[in-house]
Order: C-alpha cells, then structure tokens, then sequence
C-alpha cells in the first residue's frame, strides 16, 4: 500500500514522460534517414515548395486578418441587429468543423465561376476558414471596451473616424501581429485545402509534399529534406512567437456585452451591405453542402455499409483521441503546478510538430524500423491526441491553476494525490473547461485527413477520408450526403457529449 500511495503521489511525471515518448518517434525516424555520407540536398523542387508554403500562408494570413478584423468591427458596432449574436457564436463553431466539408463547399460553389485549382482556390479556402478565427478574437476584444471610453467619445463629439481612431483602433492593433503570425503559420502548416485545391506539384506546400514523397514517390530522400525544413522553421516560428504566447487572449467570453448603437439607420446602408457580403462569404460554403446533402441520395447512404464503417472508425478514433488528450492535458498540468511552473513552454512547443510530420514520422518508424504489428487505429488515437493538445490546455490551464491555487495546500495536507484529487476535488470546478475540451479534441480528430491518409486503409476509413474518396471517383452526390452527415455527426457529438456528461455529473 505505500509503494502504491508513493506511486500516487509522483505519478503526475507519467503524463510528460509518454508525451516526450511520442513526439520522440519523428526524431528517431529522421536521425534513422539521415545519412552522414549524403549531403543536405536543397534543389530546385525543394526551393519552389518551401518558398509557395511561405508565399500563400502569408497572403491568406493577410487577406484573413483584414477581412475577418472588418467583419467583427462591423458585427460589434451593430450587435443590435437580430441574428448578429447568432452569427457571432455559429463562428465559433466553424472554426472546429471539418476541413474537408468547407473546402468541399468552395470548390462546388466557386469552381462554376472560376479556375478553382492553384493559388486562388488555396486562398479562398484559407481565407473562409480562417476568418472565424480572426472574427472571433478581435470581437472578444472590442467587447471588453469601456462603455467609459465610449460615453466620453460621445461627449468629445467625435465622428464615426475619430471614435474609432481612439477607441477600437488601439484595441485592434494589439491582436493584429499574433493573429497574423498564427493564421500565417495555420496555412503554412495546411494540408486538406492544399491537397484538393492545389491541383498540381506547383501549388504543394512542405506537408503536402511529405505526404507525396512517402506514399506515392516511395522517396524516404526527398521526404527527409523536406521534413527537416519543416522542423526548422516550425521549430524558428514558435522560437520567435509561440513562445511568448498566452492562451487567455484567444479564451472567448460572451457574457460581457455592449452595444454600441440603438437602431437601423439609412446612414449606414454600406455598413450593412458588408455585414450580409462577408457573413454570405463565410457561411455558404457550409449552407450549399447542406442544401446538396438532402435528397434521395442521403438514404442510399445511410443504407450502404462503408457509410456505417466509416462512422464506427470515426467515432472510436474521435472519442479515444479526446479522451487520451484530456488525460496527458491534465497530468502535465498537475506537472507543472506541482513544479512551481505554469510556462506554456511544455505545450506550445508541439506546434513544431505538424501532423504531416508527425503521421510520416509513425509512419516510417513503425513500417520501416521496427516492423511493429501495433494496430494501425491506436497509431491514428495516439497522433491525435498529442496534436490536440494544445487546444485543450487552452480551455483548461486558466481554470486549472486558479483552482490549485486555492486548494493546492489542503489537497497535500490530506494527502489526495492523483485520481482521488480529480474525482474528489478537481471535477466539480473543471468539469465544464474539461468537458469543452474534450469534444473540441474530438472534433478536431474528426476534421483529420493528413494521418488517416497515411495509416487508413480499405476497411479502416473515416468519415473525412470517405468524403474524398468520393470526391476523387467523382460520386459528387455521395460526397454531399456524407459531408452533410458529417456536419449532423460534429453537431450531434458535441452536444450530446456536452450534456450528458455533465448531467450525469451535476447528478
């Protein structure tokens, strides 16, 4: 019984240790490639990739920031409009959708109008998926102005320009350059609207060239290269940013709440022209594939048997994924609590490892090194898990350390370590944080597409990977009935996981 109450008590070092196991498995895959007698490699093709993986991601970081910052302005200002509370929060909800479902939606609606495949398609599908990101942090951040500072605008009779200038402006420009370097490195990292839209080796990006390299090339060189440049400037980008990052400006609270104006007004009718442009920019993709998904189709779909298998294998994968992440999230914090240390460091320092590089890293480590018979699905959980990470530390690290702070002393006193303290003290005040959590790592297990390609097969296939097998035979009507299920499937899980899970504890 001591050994298993000291092992209790010191337990909180297992979570770190099997985290730096993990991400420890795409080192030795490419200490295991690299040949001391060959030299590094930087041709052509490689220049050409790594240079279109900078020039997009900044372009769409660009576009992104500057519409999204104009949208949440707008929405903000005219908060008194029925259905812009509404619109605020379906933000939030797109940002966790998919991948695969919105640049499907793109690619049906503007591929009518214009050559979709290359650069303009991979920025528009950059573009409408990052902009509830940017929407949504610039709102939080105009909502916590000081109804103060307005009335004293008010008083200084300063116009519309001049109100902002002095207001909203300085608020905006402090979120700017994180959101930039954020979106920016989101589609640098970019795999599923690349690998649809790309249309061809021109408009690769790093992630989209492993992904080639390995599985079609059989070229383990090419792929090292471009592993290696990717650990670096990943590994450069988090040196200079991501280290000095702090989740709690990306925490959304909407219970504060101003509004800026009263009522309609014909003065601003462009205003408003805006607000109904961007919100149908943002939101059609997903309307269309809701509209195409409903028809005859949908029941042939829901009668056929790889519908059904590819959502028991999504559902497993989703649900163990956030549960293993919640567990490694909890363990390191409890880590770093016990430590004396709340850095982020630990964390953040995952973003090096992009899930191309990390499913190319399992992939040759298991097929090429040991020849492991592990089955491939706790391959899939595994990557996931430590992939969504981060996300789920965000949700958690605020509530976490504020509540050991309360009762860090009195837990010690008695002597509650472990699974007594979650269970005893831990869960009643985190439940919520922890629960959200768990279904956004869920869901973004759900949105993977860059793994399963390495690791599904015939009998093991998403949901995701359905969709583009479906798209890639052309059975378009199929990949919209599965696409609108997915999306009933996202909503259907979160909600449900939501609810009951804290019901049944709240009970």
């Amino acid at each position: 019984m001591l050994l298993l109450n000291k092992f209790i008590k010191h337990s909180y070092y297992l979570s770190p240790t099997i985290i730096l196991i993990a991400i420890s498995i795409p080192l030795i895959s490419a200490f295991y490639l690299y040949d001391l007698n060959r030299e590094f490699e930087f041709s052509d093709y490689i220049f050409s990739i790594t240079f279109f993986s900078f020039y997009q991601s900044l372009l769409s970081a660009l576009l992104s920031v500057i519409i999204g910052t104009v949208f949440a302005y707008l929405l903000i200002k005219h908060n008194y409009i029925y259905g812009i509370n509404f619109i605020i929060n379906s933000l939030s909800i797109l940002f966790v959708l998919p991948t695969i479902i919105t640049i499907f939606g793109v690619l049906s609606i503007y591929g009518n109008f214009f050559q979709i495949y290359g650069l303009l398609g991979i920025l528009l599908g950059h573009v409408i998926l990052n902009i509830p990101l940017v929407t949504r942090v610039i709102a939080q951040s105009l909502k916590d102005i000081s109804p103060n500072e307005r009335i004293l605008a008010d008083q200084m009779n300063l116009n519309t320009w001049g109100s902002f200038l002095a207001i909203e402006w300085p608020v905006i420009k402090k979120n700017i350059p994180s959101l930039f370097v954020l979106i920016a490195f989101i589609c640098f990292i970019s795999f599923t609207p690349i690998l649809i839209l790309g249309g061809s080796p021109k408009y690769s990006t790093l992630e989209v060239a492993i992904y080639h390299a390995v599985m079609f090339a059989d070229d383990f060189n090419v792929a090292f290269n471009l592993f290696t440049i990717q650990i670096i400037i990943c590994g450069s980008i988090y040196f200079v940013f991501f280290r000095n990052f702090k989740s709690k400006n990306f925490i959304i609270d909407d219970h504060r709440e101003y509004k800026a104006l009263t009522s309609i007004s014909s003065k601003y009718v462009i205003d408003y022209l805006f607000l109904i442009l961007i919100s149908f920019f943002v939101f059609s993709p997903i309307t269309f594939i809701f509209i195409k998904g409903i028809g005859m189709t949908l029941f042939e779909v829901l009668s056929s048997y790889y519908f059904w298998s590819a959502l028991s294998t999504t559902f497993i994968i989703s649900c163990f994924s956030g549960v293993l992440s919640i567990i490694l999230t909890y363990g390191n914090l409890v880590c770093l609590n016990k430590n004396n240390n709340s850095s982020e460091f630990w964390f953040y320092i995952l973003i090096i490892f992009s899930p191309g590089i990390l499913a190319v890293g399992y992939y040759f480590f298991f097929n090429e090194i040991i020849d492991s018979s592990i089955p491939n699905i706790l391959i899939i959980i595994v990557i996931n898990s430590i992939i969504a990470l981060p996300f789920a530390y965000n949700y958690l690290s605020p509530s976490f350390f504020r509540i050991s702070k309360e009762h860090q002393d009195i837990s010690e006193s008695i002597n509650i370590y472990g699974a007594r303290r979650f269970f005893l003290i831990d869960w009643s005040r985190l439940k919520e944080p922890l629960v959200t959590a768990f279904c956004v790592s869920s869901i973004l297990s759900t949105s993977d597409l860059v793994i399963i390609s390495f690791f599904g097969t015939n009998d093991l296939s998403t949901l995701t990977q359905t969709i583009y097998r479906l798209m890639g035979s052309y059975r378009m009507d199929e990949a919209y009935a599965v696409s609108l299920l997915l999306l009933i499937y996202c909503y259907i899980y979160f909600i449900i996981s939501y609810k009951l899970i804290l019901k049944k504890w709240n009970t």
